[in-house]
């Protein structure tokens, strides 16, 4: 059952995260081809968004994606899930070569080999049967000191942050927004598996509206949302404040590693493994980031190589 489970958490995070990588993408090409948002009336603009087939299918996919990444969390721990990031960025490379076009570079390659490596070093390695929570089981457990003090920190770094980026200007804002976005989007995935406590998927509507029910799943539900909301602001906000390929490694490394660390501190994950097995993942992790900074990196070249050809081609036209 322990390897069934651990299967379905795979499959769940890797089209969960294709998903939302390639919904992105849909929802940036046809925004790229409708009228300026700052030229139209809100009624317009809703229209060409709405009638635009392209970014209605992308924000289909970036929608219904939270679903699936709910039932991931809640067959896997979350230092198996957060991972599976990587091999939807690697989707997105595969799907932007077909669809769009774009060269699959030399540093693209490397890092494909390095996610695909570490996701079968994790999936092999997790032995482990994952730790089903009530929500009376949850509650316990962020009542803990450790679970009190890591949500604390972290959410005090990332407020750190973007208080100092207000008040200094200076040239590594992008990069802080970019860090705060990664933390708010890691402590939402943390809240998140918080949120699917006591689900039961062969009965889910009857758990889901007992959930409900509870005072306590609500916060669960307002932190999950408030830390989302904050990690699109900030990463927005770091995108005006600084490049691109400074900003989108940073976030998508925080983002891996804050619910990594989490499962490790809040849920005792890894608890049971033996000394060998913590090695492996650590090396697995490793080579994951590795790959998914890679990748980030490469993205974030190619989309600012985009937006310059596109606006030397629009001023080319405006001349003429």
């Amino acid at each position: 059952m322990s390897a069934v489970l651990t299967a379905l958490a795979i499959i769940f995070a890797i089209l969960s995260y294709s998903m939302l990588n390639i919904g992105f993408v849909l929802e940036k090409k046809a925004a790229a081809t409708l009228p300026k948002i700052e030229e139209q009336s809100t009624w317009r603009n809703l229209k060409n968004f709405l009638t635009s087939k392209t970014w209605m299918l992308g924000f289909l996919l970036v929608n219904v994606q939270w679903f699936l990444f709910l039932f991931a969390v809640e067959f896997g721990s979350l230092s198996l899930v957060t991972p599976m990031a990587g091999v939807g960025l690697v989707v997105l490379v595969i799907f932007s070569y077909f669809y769009l076009k774009e060269p699959i570079t030399k540093p693209e390659i490397i890092a494909i080999f390095g996610i695909i490596s570490g996701v079968i070093i994790l999936g092999v390695m997790n032995t482990e049967s994952e730790t089903t929570y009530s929500l009376i089981d949850m509650n316990n457990v962020l009542k803990q000191i450790p679970a009190i003090v890591f949500v604390v920190i972290f959410t005090a770094i990332m407020i750190g942050m973007v208080l100092f980026s207000l008040i200094k200007q200076i040239s590594i804002i992008g990069a802080l927004y970019g860090l705060a976005s990664g933390l708010a989007s890691g402590l939402g995935v943390i809240f998140t598996k918080a949120v699917t406590s006591g689900f039961d998927t062969s009965n889910f509507w009857a758990t889901f509206v007992d959930a409900m029910k509870q005072w306590e799943w609500w916060i669960y539900f307002a932190l999950l949302l408030g830390f989302n909301i904050a990690s699109t602001v900030f990463l927005q906000l770091g995108y005006q404040k600084s490049k691109a390929v400074i900003v989108s490694p940073l976030f998508s490394m925080a983002s891996l590693v804050i619910p990594v660390i989490g499962g490790l501190v809040i849920f005792s994950e890894w608890q049971s493994d033996s000394i060998g097995t913590i090695i492996a993942k650590t090396v697995a992790l490793v080579l994951i980031t590795i790959g998914i900074l890679l990748l980030s990196y490469a993205s974030a070249k190619e989309s600012k190589k985009t937006e310059k050809l596109e606006k030397s081609v629009e001023v080319k036209y405006t001349e003429e």
